[in-house]
């Protein structure tokens, strides 16, 4: 733990914030930076150690962002299939873009932690008791206070006791490789490569060259259950095997399972507890995709905060969330089916469409385009089981 200044012994903190992982250090910041919450006092707990520098985010962005800074990688042309011989194709005017876990805390650690307004503890959140002017937060080492708090924390069992929505996983082991010659391209991005052995899953490579001779290679599947560790690097190393890549130095590496539910987590907030992140189902259900969305629903909330809006606004069941449930609902009874259908999306529509529907920001109309490129069957399937079991 760290120390417990005198300033803070009794106090009862405006905010706190469990967990500094990327919505708790950007829900921090954008506090911090907002002269409407210029006399607030802010507690942060997080897990003590640097597990946080062993991830990577991406996404896509056609402009300017204020974390331009923190790329340190960008891709204009993506392949999603099947093919053993990948044809790429530009997704301009977007960028696929890398922000390593390292860069991004290196950057926002410093200034939350130098803000005197912030007392930062090193620990484990084991408790939240609430009442009805405050909550108390039992640690492994103390007890703090606060009016309102936003708790980052995830656990699996929260879905699991729910038989109306299907639980999978998004779960991957990757390796930063470096070879000894010349053997990626690094303006391309392998974002879904179907070509390996499905056995039953959904199952694809995810190769990110940051250089000629160094890239991310990831064997990631959107099942229910995981493998053994081993089973990861065995595909990995036979993967790059098969493509004449037998001499590299592993530099890294990253492994993890993201949520992907529909389960409506987010509405299980009170009025002075408020889950975020992954606890709040900011993860793309269909997907994984996280950190675009963890952006977005920041701000929203840091508004709903401002004007004293129901934080019910931050995030809703909208038709972005019906599509997601009828894609789980297939991959739940039909796992097989998810290297088909994403392949013929990008077989048969343009990618910037793609990645704008997944970035949730399509009108109907192309929403139906997209819908058109699948065959319609499992489609209509899932819809009508969905009405008989409910939304």
């Amino acid at each position: 733990m760290t120390e417990i200044g005198p300033i803070f012994i009794f106090m009862i903190f405006d905010y706190a914030i469990i967990g500094a992982g990327a919505s708790g250090s950007l829900l921090a910041s954008s506090l911090l930076s907002h002269e409407h919450f210029s006399g607030c006092s802010l507690l942060i707990i997080d897990r003590p150690g640097e597990a946080y520098k062993d991830r990577t985010w991406c996404f896509w962005s056609d402009k300017p962002h204020p974390l331009d800074h923190l790329v340190s990688h960008r891709w204009s042309m993506i392949y999603a299939g099947d093919a053993q011989h990948p044809t790429y194709q530009s997704i301009a005017p977007y960028t696929y873009q890398l922000i390593k876990g390292a860069d991004f805390h290196h950057h926002f650690r410093p200034l939350i932690k130098a803000d005197n307004r912030v007392h930062w503890v090193d620990g484990e959140a084991l408790m939240l008791t609430e009442d009805e002017q405050h909550v108390t937060i039992k640690t492994d080492g103390d007890s703090f206070s606060a009016y309102r708090v936003f708790d980052s924390r995830f656990d699996y069992e929260q879905l699991m006791q729910s038989k109306r929505y299907p639980v999978l996983q998004q779960h991957f082991v990757g390796l930063f490789v470096k070879t000894k010659v010349p053997s990626f391209n690094p303006d391309q991005a392998l974002f879904m490569d179907f070509s390996v052995h499905q056995k039953g899953n959904t199952r694809f490579m995810y190769v990110l060259p940051t250089a000629a001779d160094q890239a991310l290679v990831e064997y990631t599947l959107f099942s229910h259950e995981r493998l053994s560790r081993q089973a990861y690097l065995n595909e990995i190393e036979s993967y790059l095997a098969n493509r004449g890549i037998t001499d590299y130095e592993v530099t890294q590496t990253e492994e993890g399972s993201i949520p992907m539910s529909c389960y409506p987590l987010w509405q299980k907030h009170s009025s002075r507890i408020i889950p975020i992140g992954l606890g709040a189902g900011w993860a793309k259900p269909s997907t994984g995709f996280t950190f675009d969305r963890t952006v977005v629903r920041v701000q929203r909330l840091v508004r709903a905060l401002i004007k004293g809006h129901s934080l019910d606004s931050v995030q809703q069941k909208d038709r972005f969330w019906f599509y997601d449930l009828l894609l789980l609902d297939i991959l739940d009874q039909q796992n097989h089916l998810g290297a088909s259908i994403f392949t013929r999306l990008f077989q048969r529509r343009k990618p910037q469409l793609i990645l704008k529907f997944l970035g949730e920001k399509t009108h109907f109309l192309q929403e139906l385009s997209i819908m058109a490129a699948n065959k319609p069957w499992p489609f209509l399937k899932a819809f009508f089981v969905r009405l008989f079991k409910g939304f």
